[in-house]
């Protein structure tokens, strides 16, 4: 049996990815199961709670009621009293049983003139009460502090009463309205009589609020909560430990104080909902029944690819693109490579998509090639071979440089099938080679240019010298001499006017001569620099050996242009070879007083703690930012013409780069087009020098 014929039929479960994708979807199918789960019993746990607040709202609603109705009783006694300071144990009886809205539930009302309970009823019963001074009441007398410091009422419980048993008190302040009232001390302000309380049963108060018949169905925690934020709340029914438990809140609506009401259902919150296991066997059924549903799919897509996959692996394995269009110009294939080329997105290299709609996506745009116009060329002659059913054979030129070159060829059914070959490299190679001997030719022109020029000025002054006789003050010194009534003041003058001549002849032979030097100094440099043989002696030396001779020889010609050549300069030393730092500097302020027609040109120098920084500022015409980094090769030239008419050979910023690099520096520039150029030399400062360094080598 053939490889071919082994993958054909091997069995559907025995490839890894497909046992790996029902893992998958298992997990997925169970996490989701989970999920939905948990989300059943948090929507009924939801409800349960719902529930809950709306039948606690009955509870505190009626907790409210009853004591909002004591507490007007207990203004009504209040407001008596501070009336009527001064009444009698019998006074106060028949007022209390005159008072409307008196609870069942109420085991007492008394009054503690000057905290001390001195009035009370009903009497019987209550003998216990009497004579409490809250004072000596280590429990009650922290509450009552608080009332007479806040002034307003507050509600206590449950408390031990003086007379037996549990009781809630509702206590409110007195203060009487004449200005003859004595002031007590212990914790009563002045113009306050003392207290009133009632004292209601806690346990009948609790049946009639409705609080003992809803902790049948609820565990219930009723809470006071202090007014101060230090203050721990007390609990005033059920078990602080309720609050633990998530429990359902709802705040009292009390004037005097916060109190809430929290509750859970009996026991906790069910732990489970009644129709979970309902609910669980109805998802694991549909779970089963989408893992079937994927396994039949899995199977078709993986009868799919044994189909493709030979072919697949072939397309792929090219190293160039691959596509094939159907007749009426639908995708039916394409490789990797083709899809690499143009950039297209995966989802516009689906199966049948017409040419035109992933054309219209952007990876094809106008943008995409090197001219707008290329598209519509392209295309163009795409559709024409389409129409005539012939072959295709184009190059197309890329916006980011790349060259594909593209062979479309018609199958007898009407498709076709293309090759796209990047050819960049052969294009590249063929334009740099193109380029190269242009660059050549040019330098060539600007170099034969530049040395003619010194050797013609050479050579029409070593003419003129050998010719002196011919010369006017040779002349004039000449026929003087014939004539014998010349004085010898008169000798002398032509004399010297002869030797001034030649002075400025050899002159300019002498400058002809340095210029056709530096010339091949220059040529010299570059060779070096190929040859990788150009050394450097680097030693250390101040900033100002190396600024000032190349400052003072270009001070003349900046100002023959009528440029400010201004110099910054901080005071230290450099470590690096002073011949070649001045070379560097000499080149960079050289080309900027020649390209800069008006304004000025800056030196700076900053010594930072390991480098010095030459700064080369000008007012110049500035730089492409595309060319910034091609001034820097050799022979390269901005402007033929402005290089030409500047003079210049387009050696010295590839020296002056490489010269900083061996001198462990660098060279960069920055440069606005209309507004000049900037060009930092970095150098080594004296203290990142070794410290072997001999002293022997510091120049002054």
């Amino acid at each position: 049996m053939t490889m071919d014929t082994t993958f054909r039929y091997r069995t559907l479960f025995s490839s890894i990815w497909i046992w790996a994708i029902l893992a998958v979807a298992v997990s997925l199918m169970a996490i989701a199961a989970n999920r939905l789960d948990r989300l059943s019993y948090a929507n009924y746990i939801q409800k349960v709670r719902e529930a809950t607040f709306f039948e606690l709202l009955e509870v505190r609603e009626s907790f409210e009621s009853l004591v909002h109705s004591q507490s007007l009783v207990l203004r009504e006694l209040a407001t008596f009293i501070s009336e009527n300071p001064d009444m009698t144990q019998e006074e106060f009886s028949r007022r209390v049983q005159s008072i409307r809205g008196t609870d069942v539930s109420t085991v007492s009302m008394a009054a503690a003139p000057n905290l001390v309970i001195t009035l009370i009823h009903p009497v019987e019963g209550n003998e216990g009460a009497l004579g409490l001074d809250y004072r000596t009441n280590a429990e009650q007398f922290p509450v009552v502090q608080e009332l007479l410091k806040n002034g307003g009422e507050m509600v206590t419980g449950p408390v031990n009463l003086a007379q037996g048993g549990l009781g809630l008190i509702l206590r409110a302040p007195v203060y009487v309205a004449t200005p003859e009232t004595p002031a007590v001390g212990d914790g009563i302000d002045g113009g306050a009589w003392g207290i009133v309380s009632l004292v209601l049963d806690y346990e009948q108060f609790l049946g009639k609020a409705g609080i003992l018949a809803a902790s049948d169905d609820y565990d219930l925690l009723i809470e006071v909560v202090s007014h101060s934020a230090d203050t721990e709340g007390a609990f005033f029914y059920g078990d602080m430990a309720l609050k633990d438990r998530d429990p359902v809140t709802l705040n009292f609506d009390f004037e005097f104080e916060d109190w809430k009401l929290h509750a859970v259902t009996k026991g906790g919150w069910p732990q489970t909902s009644p129709n979970q296991w309902q609910e669980r066997l109805f998802m694991a059924l549909v779970a089963l029944a989408l893992l079937l549903l994927l396994i039949y799919i899995i199977w078709l897509a993986d009868s799919r690819k044994r189909a493709e996959v030979l072919l697949v692996n072939g397309i792929e394995a090219l190293a160039d693109g691959f596509v094939m269009f159907d007749a009426d110009d639908r995708l039916i294939v394409n490789n990797t490579k083709y899809k690499d080329i143009y950039g297209f997105p995966k989802e516009a290299l689906r199966h049948g998509t017409p040419f035109q709609d992933y054309v219209h996506t952007g990876a094809l745009g106008s943008d995409f090639f090197l001219k707008p116009e290329d598209r519509k060329s392209w295309l163009e002659i795409r559709r024409q071979s389409r129409l005539d059913g012939k072959s295709l054979d184009h190059e197309q030129h890329l916006a980011d440089g790349r060259v594909i070159r593209v062979s479309d060829r018609r199958m007898r059914d009407g498709s076709y099938v293309g090759l796209r070959v990047d050819i960049t490299e052969l294009s590249n190679a063929k334009a740099a080679a193109e380029a190269a001997s242009k660059a050549k030719t040019d330098f060539m022109g600007v170099l034969s240019h530049e040395l003619r020029t010194p050797l013609t000025v050479i050579l029409g002054v070593a003419r003129l010298t050998n010719n002196a006789r011919l010369l006017g003050t040779s002349k004039a010194v000449l026929n003087a001499v014939e004539r014998d009534d010349i004085s010898p003041e008169e000798t002398k003058a032509l004399l010297d006017g002869m030797f001034d001549q030649l002075s400025g002849m050899m002159g300019r032979l002498i400058h002809s001569g340095d210029h056709l030097l530096h010339l091949i100094t220059e040529m010299l440099d570059v060779a070096k620099i190929e040859a990788g043989s150009l050394t450097v002696d680097r030693a250390i030396c101040d900033i100002d050996d190396i600024v000032t001779p190349v400052t003072q020889q270009l001070m003349t010609l900046s100002r023959d242009k009528g440029l400010d050549l201004v110099v910054s300069q901080e005071q230290g030393a450099v470590w690096a070879d002073v011949v070649r730092a001045r070379q560097i500097l000499m080149n960079l302020l050289g080309n900027a007083i020649k390209f800069t027609e008006q304004g000025q040109v800056r030196l700076s120098v900053q010594v930072k703690e390991d480098t010095v920084l030459f700064e080369v500022k000008d007012t110049g015409p500035g730089i492409a930012e595309a060319e910034l980094e091609s001034i820097f090769e050799v022979f390269y030239q901005v402007d033929s013409t402005e290089t030409r008419r500047a003079g210049g050979t387009g050696m010295g910023l590839a020296i002056s780069r490489d010269l900083a690099k061996l001198q462990g520096g660098s060279l960069t520039v920055t440069s606005t087009l209309g507004e000049g150029s900037c060009f930092v030399l970095t150098l080594p400062s004296a203290s990142a020098c070794s410290d072997t360094v001999s002293d022997a080598e510091v120049r002054d």
